[in-house]
């Protein structure tokens, strides 16, 4: 069960015709540990913490190779959080190092805040899974409506006494085949099917804050499949 603040949201899927966008953050090509949540993923900054007792560090989060120790009162930033191991960069005698050290090591993180990074990394997990399938969401952001559906056909802009409003619009099209009447090389009529591109429905997808607040298909049959999805906010963290 999602967590009581995750707000309703409807998915509408269909194959529209629009090559996808870039993604909307480029994480590195750093190797993911099961488990473990990258704050990169989540265009979090690195969070930098005091090491209260020294740390061995090594290169995976159940031991692996030893790569140093993390000297007490250095600073250390953090790049990944696991249950209860934290990966870092930070300075040991040996020099820079990078890798995954006790949690109990470093001062404490606000619970807040973790808790926080794991509803935005489950949130995450939720909008790939729908931009695998082409599907937008209520909730979702712009970019991740880009990339889930391409660039629109169409943008406006509506100010009104709510504020701003965003509105994109995506067409989709179908291939209907038709018959054509021909020649032959000899002359002969022949009868040929040719399939014509025409606009089968229409998306119009409205964004307050950056955020999809309304969804609206027209023209066509409704493309609404996988019933209810519920999508929350992305929480936002300070800089």
């Amino acid at each position: 069960m999602k967590a009581p603040f995750i707000s309703l949201a409807l998915a509408i899927f269909a194959a529209y015709t629009s090559e996808a966008g870039p993604a909307p953050h480029a994480p590195s090509g750093l190797p993911r540990e099961p488990g473990a949540i990258y704050l990169e993923d989540l265009a979090i900054k690195p969070v930098k913490l005091s090491v209260i007792g020294e740390a061995a560090v090594h290169s995976q989060i159940a031991s692996g190779n030893y790569l140093g120790i993390l000297r007490k009162g250095s600073v250390a930033e953090v790049i990944a959080i696991a249950d209860s191991a934290v990966r870092v960069r930070g300075t040991a005698a040996q020099g820079a190092v990078v890798g995954w050290v006790p949690a109990s090591a470093l001062t404490p993180m606000k619970p807040e805040f973790v808790d926080a990074v794991k509803k935005n990394a489950q949130r995450k997990a939720d909008v790939d899974a729908l931009i695998a399938k082409n599907e937008v969401a209520l909730n979702m952001t712009q970019d991740e409506v880009a990339v889930a559906l391409g660039k629109p056909q169409k943008k406006q802009t509506k100010l009104d006494a709510k504020g701003r409003q965003e509105v994109w619009e995506f067409i989709r099209y179908a291939r209907v085949p038709q018959e054509t009447i021909g020649r032959d090389p000899l002359g002969n009529l022949v009868g040929n099917i040719i399939y014509v591109k025409v606009p089968a429905g229409k998306l119009s997808i409205t964004f307050e804050r950056n955020l999809v607040t309304a969804l609206e298909q027209s023209e066509g049959p409704p493309d609404v499949g996988g019933g209810v999805q519920l999508i929350p906010a992305p929480i936002v963290f300070a800089n």
